[in-house]
Parts: C-alpha cells; sequence; structure tokens
C-alpha cells in the first residue's frame, strides 16, 4: 500500500516564487533554447526568403496578475508551415511541427 501524504501548498510562497526575478530569467533562457532549437530544425529555402521561418520567431517575457510567463511567438508564416496550408487549388500541404518537435526536445534535457 502506498505512503499517505499530505501535501499543503502555501500560496503566497507560491506566488513570491513565481514572480521572482530567478523564475523570469530561468522562463526566458528556456525559451530562448526552445527557439534556438526550433530555428536550427526550420525548413531551408535556396531562394532569397531562405532564413524567412527563423525570423519569424520571437521570445516574449511577460506578467499576468505578478506571474512571470515566458512565451515563443510565431507570425502567420511560420504558423503556416507548423500546421500545414491548403494551396489555391484545393490541395493539402501538411504541417511539420517544428515548433512542437523543439518545445519536446526541449522538455526532454
Amino acid at each position: 500500500m502506498g505512503a499517505r501524504v499530505r501535501l499543503v501548498l502555501d500560496e503566497a510562497a507560491m506566488h513570491r516564487l513565481m514572480s521572482s526575478t530567478e523564475t523570469a530569467k530561468m522562463l526566458a533562457q528556456k525559451a530562448s533554447a526552445i527557439a534556438a532549437t526550433a530555428r536550427g530544425s526550420a525548413p531551408k529555402n535556396r531562394k532569397g526568403s531562405w532564413n524567412m521561418y527563423a525570423r519569424s520567431l520571437s521570445v516574449t517575457a511577460y506578467e499576468v496578475e505578478g506571474t512571470v510567463h515566458s512565451a515563443v511567438q510565431a507570425d502567420r508564416h511560420a504558423l503556416l508551415i507548423e500546421y500545414g496550408w491548403r494551396d489555391k487549388g484545393g490541395r493539402r500541404h501538411p504541417g511539420n511541427h517544428t515548433l512542437k518537435e523543439a518545445l519536446m526536445k526541449e522538455r526532454e534535457s
């Protein structure tokens, strides 16, 4: 039989932890690592826009009600590559899920 454990989370301590500058730095570093991994495995194009995907990713840190958050944001071009699209002829082009794979790689490390 499993051990009986009672876990009590102090809401004030959790709030202090999630609003600290150290947490903000850690989240920004992790989001930057995810973006770098996604840029490294991004699709390459031989034409002039070979780094369009890499330029379309940005790392943003923000605060909501005292809690620090960090996000990797992509504009429309990167989202089309991520999730796929339909061309004018109606043919479906599947996404390659570069951001998801980068997130999973960083989650394992």
